[in-house]
């Protein structure tokens, strides 16, 4: 465990995030995605916060532990979870959980969908369905809706709790007759099917963050925000100029200086002996890939006291060098604090960006030994 590396999230930049987004899309509720330990920031703390503060009742997790982990320590609050992708249906003992602690699975394939439904335990159960409309991950084919339909009325449903398709490349321009809009005329027509099959569509979603950026898929009951809560967009470099979204990004990362010292043009430093190509200062932080950063990283640059500086040769497990290029006289001293990122989203995308990694994969990244430290500023 770090003690001086943190991860400071402030919870109240989460309220005004979630204040922002029922501006954007006031007829929508929102189903909070909360997998990866909430990207990163402590899935716990996060829905206890939005839960009772911020009035949302629905929350997102891709695995069944995930849920069983929400529902144990937070056994005090009322929500609903849902669990999108590793489900573990067919288990008993996943089973008794499903249906004990109301976690609701998320069904995307026939065979889940005949044991749900043959399964006496679950006749009073809220039912969803997942479909796959062109991202070819999970869901059922649409081809298949006459199948579903079969079914459902053989087993006397006529009606889903929730119906679920996810786009593929919502973070890319959303373009009349693109993949993303072909996507959501497909499900428009499964949602047609079922109503005109006389099966109830109580909650339908589509829209993740890429999609809720653009306004797009916004006639559906719900939408289902992941980054953009967390304060980044979720579009690629290029459509950025798109978004509609001005979040803050809820964490700052912190670490100090633990060394620093004056290099000369070739001089080799840390593992491998890269060497230096011109005169500067080298600082070692606290913070490595034992932490969370990558030693494949693109050497992303970092600002401190308003100079610009990169990671520079391998990331080691605990430290990490930050080479100021042509700076022989940088005033830094050990102990001093060492922001990698902050609120602002220009942070956290121009490190991403750089890196080549995507906001999410860095926030998710970032290991236990980072101790979170959450506050309402």
């Amino acid at each position: 465990m770090r003690y001086r590396t943190r991860l400071y999230i402030d919870l109240n930049i989460l309220a005004q995030n979630v204040d922002k987004l029922r501006s954007l899309c006031p007829n929508n509720k929102i189903l909070f995605m909360v997998k990866g330990d909430a990207y990163g920031h402590g899935m716990t703390q996060v829905v206890r916060f939005a839960n009772t503060k911020l009035k949302v009742k629905e929350f997102g997790c891709a695995t069944l532990g995930e849920a069983r982990h929400l529902r144990e320590e937070l056994s005090d609050l009322q929500f609903e979870i849902y669990v999108f992708s590793d489900t573990n249906l067919e288990f008993q003992s996943c089973t008794d959980y499903y249906l004990n602690r109301r976690i609701i699975p998320v069904i995307s394939n026939f065979e889940d969908l005949d044991f749900f439904l043959g399964e006496s335990d679950f006749a009073h159960f809220p039912l969803c369905l997942k479909f796959n409309t062109g991202m070819n991950r999970l869901g059922i084919e649409f081809k298949d809706i006459d199948k579903v339909i079969n079914r459902l009325k053989a087993n006397k449903r006529d009606s889903i709790h929730h119906l679920f398709t996810h786009f593929g490349q919502s973070s890319d321009d959303i373009a009349e007759g693109g993949a993303v809009w072909n996507q959501y005329h497909e499900f428009q027509e499964i949602k047609r099917k079922l109503v005109d099959a006389d099966i109830t569509v109580k909650r339908s979603s589509a829209s993740n963050s890429g999609a809720i950026e653009q306004g797009f898929g916004l006639d559906e009951t719900h939408i289902r925000p992941g980054l953009m809560l967390y304060g980044p967009t979720a579009l690629n470099p290029e459509v950025r100029t798109k978004s509609m979204w001005t979040g803050k990004v809820i964490s700052r990362l912190e670490t100090y200086v633990i060394n620093s010292f004056a290099v000369e043009k070739g001089e080799p430093v840390g593992y491998g002996g890269v060497p230096c190509p011109n005169k500067g200062t080298m600082a070692l932080i606290a913070i490595g890939y034992g932490d969370g950063l990558s030693g494949r990283m693109r050497f992303p640059t970092l600002t401190h006291k308003g100079k610009e500086g990169r990671i520079f040769g391998r990331v080691n497990m605990d430290m990490t060098q930050v080479y100021f290029e042509n700076i022989e006289h940088f005033d830094l001293n050990p102990q001093e604090h060492f922001v990698i990122w902050g609120h602002e989203q220009e942070d956290i995308l121009r490190f991403s960006d750089q890196t080549g990694a995507t906001p999410y994969e860095v926030f998710c990244h970032l290991t236990p030994r980072v101790p979170r430290i959450y506050s309402l500023e």
